[in-house]
């Protein structure tokens, strides 16, 4: 089996270099012998780093914007682009597809099979990362009839009628736990 190779760039908040991260994310896909994924990952590789030079030209932040793309499970490209311009990106609206601004996040939002912008990462700014080749994430199940939850608000009510603060609070923690982490879509972190 061909190893997959990652890649990173580090490169200043200048237009030129989306180009540059564009053909990076190709290689590395051509290498890896995935051009399946190549006009999605390259499209969004595109927008994501777009938005981070313009937020930076923006803001006049003059810090280094840094792409990595990784392999993140079989077949699972994860790219990320951190930028050090304050504020998180915002997604307008509903821009059309052939408009010239406004449109990065919608796109991405779109084309990628998981997305996301967290700020708890290196330094100031914040990443806007994707992946693209998972599998379909499985829909929501609904609470509807779920044993876990009747037993779980059984024991809520019972702690509610206790009147132990720490037995309600522990109760409504795993309430809200179980409910997020079965009946909601996975959470989507850096």
């Amino acid at each position: 089996m061909t190893p997959r190779p990652d890649c990173s760039l580090v490169f200043p908040p200048h237009p030129a270099w989306v180009r540059t991260a564009r053909e990076a994310v190709r290689t590395m896909l051509t290498a890896a012998r995935r051009t399946d994924l190549a006009e999605t990952a390259v499209a969004l590789t595109s927008e994501a780093v777009t938005n981070a030079v313009n937020a930076c030209l923006a803001k006049g932040c003059r810090t280094p914007v840094t792409l990595s793309a990784e392999w993140a499970g079989p077949g699972n490209l994860r790219v990320l682009v951190h930028d050090g311009a304050a504020g998180l990106p915002v997604r307008r609206g509903m821009a059309s597809l052939d408009a010239e601004s406004g449109r990065g996040l919608m796109l991405i939002e779109r084309g990628a099979d998981a997305w996301g912008v967290c700020t708890h990462g290196p330094g100031r700014g914040k990443a806007t990362w994707f992946v693209v080749g998972a599998p379909p994430v499985r829909a929501p199940r609904s609470p509807v009839g779920c044993a876990d939850c009747t037993r779980l608000e059984t024991a809520r009510r019972e702690a509610v009628s206790g009147g132990d603060r720490r037995r309600i609070d522990d109760a409504n923690v795993a309430v809200r736990s179980h409910f997020r982490d079965v009946h909601l879509l996975p959470a989507r972190t850096c």
